[in-house]
């Protein structure tokens, strides 16, 4: 018998997946990673291809807000696929800022001296790996 934890997920999957409007697909999308179930993870890898920009940036958010390796996978092979668009690369750069692992620090890093990268790509992840090395903002 499924919980309604497994319900609820495999609600927010459906949605995400349907033929719907744009705005409706976006917030699906969004309301994945809301759940807080890394299962949801590959199959919003899989979102990353909809040919709607506005649903990948969806795709990019809802998959940053996980701390958990395959999201930190999937937002890395976002910066290094040489189809992915500079603004999602620049998108994937950020959220690994919320990982807080060295290993995504150090994607940040290679990223801002891979030559295969844009220029724009590369000085993103420069800036991304300032804040990084930023102090705490003192509150």
């Amino acid at each position: 018998m499924a919980s309604a934890d497994d319900t609820a997920l495999l609600r927010a999957l459906l949605w995400a997946a349907r033929p719907a409007p744009e705005e409706v697909r976006a917030i699906a999308v969004e309301d994945l990673a809301l759940l807080g179930d890394p299962r949801a993870l590959d199959s919003l890898a899989t979102h990353l291809w909809d040919p709607n920009p506005r649903t990948q940036q969806a795709v990019l958010r809802a998959v940053a807000l996980f701390q958990h390796p395959r999201a930190e996978e999937i937002l890395g092979n976002v910066v290094r696929h040489p189809r992915m668009p500079d603004a999602l690369k620049i998108q994937a750069l950020n959220g690994l800022v919320f990982q807080r692992t060295a290993s995504a620090r150090r994607t940040v890093q290679d990223a801002a001296t891979d030559s295969r990268l844009t220029s724009v790509v590369q000085n993103a992840a420069r800036a991304v790996a300032e804040q990084w090395n930023a102090p705490p903002a003192s509150r």
